[in-house]
């Protein structure tokens, strides 16, 4: 079977076989794969190893492993990226969110962007009546789940929300669920598909932070609640446009210089602010998500910008990466 390995930003799919299953294992047809910013990222400390990806996956049970009863072949399925234990001693006092021993397909060292792939069977729950590209949405909005969650939204909250990819697109769906009573999102006017789609999901208001700098704005009111899917910079950007007591739930990821950031901690502190970083590894939210899909509570259909076969896939990460109108670039094998 075909399977895609990236270096840096160069991506090979070669004819790789999988091993045969172990125990507790399930072997999966790959019907979707979505693009992560993450599946974009070079990491700039030189890191020349080569290794699979892919992590947004549904797809279809072909085997199970030995001890398997919940999965059955046929099954159309998707998959957490990371799934707690429920053996370990934080699972079973009810922090599953930080589990010792997750189980991932990470471990397995076989990804989504390929034509199966290997995955502990309790990584993978039913879907059988969502699109494999809608489907595959599950574990971007679990993440999203769980920043709007940790963000703890009521219906008096002012929301901003710091970049309008997929997850925070999700996000301004779920916080205008939960009630906010004004959501602004802050996003370069280029990406005009997703500022859209912000204002689609619930916003108030775009605000194109290369026109009009966020300290600069007025929002008509305190914003108490700040949801930061961009670089950890501009996590700087959220404490000073927070009002006193507010709440900045965070997401963001980047490498080198750019994963530091340099803010005023005093005035942090005097206006009593919270930083709550949201990392969904373990995922907690994965029937939750599907159950959010398949209400119509986040339109997965209006995410999905692009689709591309995996033979090119350089391509499709080269439209993610550069072309305006793309939100979520999905590979179906």
């Amino acid at each position: 079977m075909r399977a895609a390995f990236k270096k840096g930003r160069e991506v090979q799919i070669r004819d790789v076989a999988l091993r045969p299953l172990g125990p507790g294992e399930a072997r999966v047809k790959v019907d979707a794969c979505g693009v992560c910013g993450t599946d974009l990222h070079v990491n700039p400390a030189g890191d020349e190893r080569e290794s699979g990806f892919g992590h947004e996956v549904a797809g279809t049970i072909l085997e199970v492993g030995v001890g398997v009863t919940q999965l059955r072949p046929g099954q159309r399925v998707v998959l957490d990226s990371a799934t707690p234990c429920g053996r370990c001693e934080n699972c079973r006092n009810t922090r599953q969110e930080l589990c010792t021993d997750i189980q991932s397909f990470w471990f397995t060292n076989t990804f989504g962007f390929a034509e199966e792939m290997i995955a502990p069977a309790i990584c993978a729950f039913p879907c059988e009546d969502l699109t494999p590209e809608v489907a595959c949405l599950q574990e971007p909005l679990g993440v999203a789940l769980d920043l709007v969650r940790l963000a703890d939204i009521t219906p008096t909250s002012n929301v901003l929300l710091l970049g309008a990819g997929p997850i925070g697109l999700m996000a301004v769906a779920l916080a205008r669920r939960q009630g906010a009573r004004r959501i602004f999102v802050s996003e370069f006017g280029r990406a005009q598909t997703r500022c859209e789609l912000a204002q689609k999901f619930g916003a108030d208001r775009v605000i194109d932070p290369s026109v009009t700098p966020l300290d600069k704005v007025d929002f008509g009111g305190p914003i108490d609640r700040i949801l930061v899917t961009t670089p950890p910079p501009t996590l700087k950007d959220a404490f000073t446009v927070a009002c006193k007591g507010g709440i900045v739930a965070f997401i963001g990821i980047a490498y080198g210089e750019n994963a530091f950031c340099r803010f005023d901690a005093n005035a942090f502190h005097f206006k009593k602010l919270q930083l709550r970083a949201s990392f969904a590894s373990p995922a907690l939210f994965g029937p939750l998500a599907v159950q959010k899909l398949r209400e119509g509570v986040v339109d997965g259909n209006a995410l999905v910008s692009h689709r591309f076969p995996l033979a090119e896939l350089s391509h499709a990460l080269d439209t993610a990466r550069t072309d305006p109108k793309a939100v979520k670039v999905v590979i179906t094998p």
